[in-house]
């Protein structure tokens, strides 16, 4: 009887370590993803075109993935990528962030956006910024804003400033928050400054997306020269 009772016990644990090898590799079938930009038949495979109204200005020059926008012309330039199912980990970005000339409309963009009966977005949005938003931060000239958004459910902002003319990286962290919804944090070299306690299911999914837009919340006036970004990598860990 007792070698009965053994026998029982060792085959529920085996069953339950199964399912436990089961479970754990059915959560790791969502891939990572990695872009270093050395490569345009790798970016075609990986990327298209989204650009709003606006030529498609952006090109793989020197390993890395350059993007302009034209002066005085409300210029949507973006990539995103092929993928659709990206959720629950996180996505870092390494970009140059060039000097703009004050107040210009002009926005640097690396975000998450799902498109359905609902648009979610999860953003940093990298400029000179307005008047107001500069002077709230004591901004001086050789740096510019960085607004950590989450553009509904809800709708939070926050702004940072950091050096121009300097690579900084760029992290938005999607966890398991309250209710099976999403916890979002954002870093900016691998400082966390902003965390924000979604109402968006974690079956949510998302595309990848990398920008420069006129945009008029971003500064007071249209720019009066090309300006243009840098990204040396996208990396996607789940």
């Amino acid at each position: 009887m007792k070698l009965k009772f053994i026998i029982l016990v060792l085959l529920l644990f085996t069953l339950g370590a199964c399912q436990f090898i089961k479970t754990t590799t059915n959560q790791g079938d969502v891939q990572s993803f990695k872009d270093h930009f050395r490569s345009n038949s790798k970016f075609n495979k990986n990327w298209e075109d989204d650009s709003y109204k606006s030529p498609a200005s952006y090109f793989i020059e020197d390993g890395h993935l350059k993007i302009t926008t034209r002066p005085q012309l409300v210029d949507r330039v973006k990539v995103k990528t092929k993928r659709n199912d990206f959720g629950l980990g996180t996505y870092s970005w390494r970009i140059y962030i060039p000097q703009f000339d004050l107040f210009d409309q002009c926005a640097i963009g690396a975000f998450l956006y799902h498109s359905g009966d609902i648009n979610y977005e999860f953003d940093f949005e990298i400029g000179s910024g307005t008047k107001t938003h500069r002077d709230e931060l004591n901004a001086n000239l050789s740096e510019v804003l960085v607004h950590c958004t989450s553009q509904i459910a809800p709708f939070s902002n926050h702004i940072s400033k950091i050096e121009s003319e300097e690579w900084h990286e760029f992290t938005i962290e999607l966890k398991q928050g309250f209710g099976d919804k999403y916890l979002i944090m954002w870093y900016i070299d691998g400082v966390l400054v902003k965390t924000l306690q979604s109402d968006i299911k974690t079956d949510i999914k998302f595309t990848v997306h990398n920008s420069i837009e006129n945009l008029d919340f971003m500064g007071e006036q249209l720019p009066t020269r090309k300006n243009y970004v840098l990204f040396d990598w996208f990396e996607y860990r789940p």
